[in-house]
């Protein structure tokens, strides 16, 4: 039965004197499409509210990835601090032995050098490692804002599904109440 046969309903219930049925179907319908408003409404702020959530995630997760970046840099600037002191040693050590010209020295000097070398290479490649997982987290935050917006219209859509349910439902008493709508009386 469609939305103006229930209407029509109504109507009908009226005019046969059917006063009290077609008020509490009425009554009945105006609640039932005003709590399907509401509830709308509700889910919508509810998934705004979540779409917020994931933004301010994202946001920590941008803080993370800064405060990684600079422990990323102290680290190098460390690393290669100790590299150039391990070097001054080493050719500290040599000079007051009077090695400075062995080869001793250039192959000890080198060592230095290398694991200066290998120590930055881990350094950046944690660095990439943590950019990466920093991205795929600003995708899944992306995808749950769109989750979020999927949800926000699924709620509303639930909300008019609610309200043509209970629109559907009230059709019997609008049909009751409208009977005999638009007739003359006979005793007129």
């Amino acid at each position: 039965m469609g939305l103006f046969d229930g209407l029509a309903g109504i109507g009908v219930s009226a005019a046969t004197g059917n006063f009290l049925g077609a008020a509490v179907g009425a009554v009945g319908l105006g609640l039932s499409l005003f709590g399907g408003s509401q509830q709308a409404d509700q889910a919508k702020q509810a998934a705004a509210i979540q779409g917020r959530i994931t933004g301010l995630e994202g946001q920590v997760n941008d803080q993370h990835e800064v405060a990684m970046q600079l422990d990323a840099r102290r680290k190098s600037l460390e690393s290669m601090r100790a590299t150039q002191q391990a070097y001054a040693k080493g050719l500290s050590s040599a000079t007051n032995q009077g090695a400075q010209f062995g080869s001793g020295l250039q192959g000890g000097l080198a060592q230095v050098e290398n694991q200066g070398g290998f120590n930055l290479q881990g350094i950046g490649q944690n660095l990439e490692i943590g950019e990466n997982i920093f991205g795929l987290q600003r995708q899944e935050s992306a995808q749950k804002m769109q989750l979020s917006q999927v949800q926000s219209n699924m709620a509303t859509s639930q909300g008019i599904s609610s309200l043509g349910g209970s629109i559907m439902q009230a059709s019997p008493f609008v049909s009751k109440f409208s009977q005999g709508f638009g007739t003359k009386n006979a005793s007129a």
